[in-house]
C-alpha cells in the first residue's frame, strides 16, 4: 500500500475541515511539553474535553494499569520461513501491587489462552466470530511480587502443541516483567495491522490500531509501545496531549517494527488522536475518518 507523509499545507486544510491533524506539534498542546523520549527498533480532530484540568504530579501514585494484547493468526515470520500464530506483544511490563485490567483482542477464529502458573492466571481468550471482528476478553489481576514470570498459550494452535509458535518465545509465549512500585510508570501496548478490522458499513477490512482507545493516569509517565505489522509508516497525532510521532513500517511482511515513546499527561480529559499518514486508500478512507480504526481516544484520568 502506497503511503506518503502529509505536507504541512495538507494538514492545515484537514484541520479546517475537521478531518485532519494540526500543522504544529505545539498547537493546542499543554504549556509543559509531555514528551520525554522516543525510540524505534526493528523486530524480527485532536481535542481535550472542556472539563480537563491540571494535575499535581509531585505525589502521584499509580492506582490501576491497563494492558492490551492482540492475537494475530499466521502473521509473524519465523526463522523457518513460515508465518506463525502470534501475540503481537509478548514481552510485557506491569507494576507490582497495582491492579491490572487486561484486554485480549483475538483476531483468530480459534480460542487461545493467557496462562501463567506463577501469576495464577489461566484465561481463555475467545475466538473471532467473523474475520476482522476480534473476540474480546477482559479480566483483572494484581501482581503481588516483583520478578520475571513466564506466560504461554496452552491451547493447540499453529499446527499443534509442539508447533513453532507454541514452543518459541515471542510467538504464543513470553514474559511478564513485574516491576517494583518505585518504577511508577504505566505501560501501554498497541498494534498496527493493515487490513485488520472489519467495517459493517462497507463490508471491507481496513487498516487499524488495536486497540484505538486506551486509558492512562495523569501525572505518571506513559511508556507507549507500538508494534507495526504494516510495511508502511503510520503515526499518532494528538494536539491536546502534544503527541506527534511516526511509527516506522515493518521491514518485511511478518517482521514488525517496534517503537517506544514516553510522555507524561499533565491534565485529565478525553483527547482525540489520529494517524496523519495517508493509508487504507487515502485521506478520506474509512479507517482515517472513523473512530476505532486509525483514530481513537486517549482517556486521561486522575
Amino acid at each position: 500500500m502506497k503511503k506518503t507523509l502529509l505536507a504541512t499545507v495538507a494538514l492545515s486544510a484537514l484541520i479546517l475541515s475537521g478531518c485532519g491533524a494540526a500543522t504544529s506539534n505545539n498547537a493546542s498542546a499543554p504549556t509543559t511539553s509531555p514528551t520525554q523520549t522516543t525510540s524505534s527498533a526493528a523486530n524480527n480532530t485532536s481535542s481535550s474535553s472542556s472539563g480537563s484540568q491540571s494535575t499535581d504530579t509531585s505525589t502521584t501514585a499509580l492506582k490501576s494499569q491497563e494492558m492490551d494484547l492482540t492475537i494475530l493468526p499466521g502473521n509473524r515470520l519465523g526463522p523457518d520461513g513460515k508465518m506463525h500464530d502470534t501475540y503481537a506483544q509478548t514481552d510485557l511490563n506491569v507494576i507490582q501491587g497495582v491492579p491490572v485490567k487486561m484486554t485480549i483482542y483475538n483476531y483468530d477464529s480459534g480460542e487461545h489462552s493467557f496462562s501463567s502458573a506463577d501469576l495464577g492466571l489461566n484465561v481463555q481468550a475467545k475466538g473471532s466470530a467473523k474475520k476482522g471482528v476480534p473476540g474480546i476478553t477482559t479480566f483483572t489481576f494484581t501482581p503481588s511480587k516483583a520478578g520475571d514470570f513466564q506466560w504461554q498459550c496452552v491451547d493447540k494452535c499453529d499446527g499443534g502443541m509442539t508447533s513453532y509458535s507454541m514452543t518459541h518465545d515471542g510467538y504464543m509465549m513470553g514474559t511478564v516483567h513485574v516491576l517494583p512500585q518505585s518504577t511508577n510508570k504505566q505501560y501501554i501496548d498497541l498494534t498496527i495491522k493493515d487490513g485488520l478490522q472489519y467495517a459493517a458499513a462497507d463490508g471491507k477490512l481496513h487498516d487499524s490500531y488495536s486497540p484505538a482507545d486506551f486509558t492512562v493516569q495523569a501525572g505518571i509517565p506513559v511508556v507507549l509501545t507500538v508494534t507495526n505489522f504494516d510495511t508502511g509508516d503510520h503515526s499518532m497525532f494528538s494536539a491536546g496531549l502534544g503527541i506527534s510521532q511516526v511509527w516506522k513500517g515493518a521491514s518485511k511482511e511478518g517482521v514488525p517494527t517496534v517503537s517506544t515513546y514516553t510522555f507524561t499527561p499533565t491534565k485529565t480529559g478525553s483527547f482525540t488522536w489520529q494517524c496523519t499518514i495517508q493509508c487504507d486508500g487515502g485521506m478520506q478512507s474509512y479507517s482515517m475518518t472513523h473512530q476505532g480504526y486509525m483514530m481513537g481516544t486517549i482517556n486521561v484520568v486522575s
